[in-house]
C-alpha cells in the first residue's frame, strides 16, 4: 500500500543529499555534474507522482496516514497508468482492467501540466483535488524552469541551451556567466542561487498538498 507521506518524506532526502552534491572545480566538471543531479531529482519528482496518482486510483495511506479509499481498489500500477492516461486523453478508452504494456508507454506523471489536467480530472471523486490546483499555481513557474533546465542539460547542444534564453529573464547572471551557467545565476525573486530557488520551490509544492 502506498504511504504518501513517506513518498514525500523520501523526495525531500533526495533533495537535500544531492543539492550537498552540487559542486564542482571546473567546466567540464559542472556540466557532469549538474546533468547527473538535475536528472536523478527529475526523475525522483516524476516517481513522486506517479505513486500520488497510483494512490489515487488504487488506494493508499494520505499525508496524515489516512486511508485513500481508491476510485478502483483492485487495480495494479499498470491498470492504473492506463487509466490515468486515458483521463488525459492518451487513450480512447479504459475498460474495466485495461492496463498498458511497459514503462515507455507512460506519461510525465510530474509535469506540472500533467499535475494540472489530472487533478481537474480527479476532482468528482476527490473534491480537494481543487485545492492541489490552487497550491499548484503557485509553484507552476518554477516546476517548469526545473523541467527546461533538465531536459536542455540531459540534450545538451547549442539549440536546447539557446532556448534557456525564454526563461533566463527570471534570474540575474554576473558579467562572466552564459546560459550553460543558469542553475548558478540568482533569482530576481530572492536573490537566491536558481539551483536552490527551484528546488524549494519544488519542495514547497510537496509540503503544502
Amino acid at each position: 500500500m502506498v504511504d504518501l507521506s513517506k513518498k514525500r518524506i523520501r523526495y525531500i532526502e533526495i533533495c537535500r543529499n544531492y543539492v550537498e552534491l552540487y559542486q564542482f572545480s571546473n567546466a567540464k566538471e559542472q556540466q557532469v555534474i549538474s546533468s547527473g543531479i538535475l536528472n536523478f531529482i527529475w526523475n525522483s519528482w516524476n516517481h513522486f507522482w506517479r505513486e500520488y496518482w497510483i494512490c489515487h486510483i488504487s488506494g493508499g495511506l494520505d499525508f496524515n496516514r489516512n486511508r485513500i479509499p481508491g476510485i478502483f481498489p483492485h487495480y495494479n500500477e499498470k491498470q492504473c497508468c492506463h487509466y490515468l492516461l486515458y483521463k488525459l486523453g492518451k487513450k480512447r478508452v479504459h475498460n474495466n482492467g485495461d492496463c498498458i504494456i511497459g514503462s515507455f508507454q507512460e506519461a510525465t506523471w510530474g509535469d506540472p501540466n500533467i499535475i494540472q489536467r489530472i487533478a481537474f480530472e480527479l476532482i468528482p471523486a476527490y473534491p480537494k483535488m481543487s485545492n492541489l490546483l490552487s497550491i499548484l499555481s503557485s509553484y507552476q513557474k518554477e516546476i517548469e524552469h526545473f523541467q527546461k533546465i533538465r531536459n536542455s542539460f540531459i540534450h545538451l547542444n547549442n539549440d536546447n541551451i539557446n532556448g534557456l534564453n525564454s526563461i533566463s529573464g527570471y534570474y540575474i547572471f554576473n558579467t562572466s556567466q552564459s546560459l550553460i551557467d543558469i542553475l548558478d545565476s540568482k533569482s530576481i525573486i530572492n536573490n537566491s542561487k536558481c539551483f536552490d530557488h527551484l528546488n524549494e520551490n519544488m519542495k514547497g509544492l510537496l509540503l503544502n498538498i
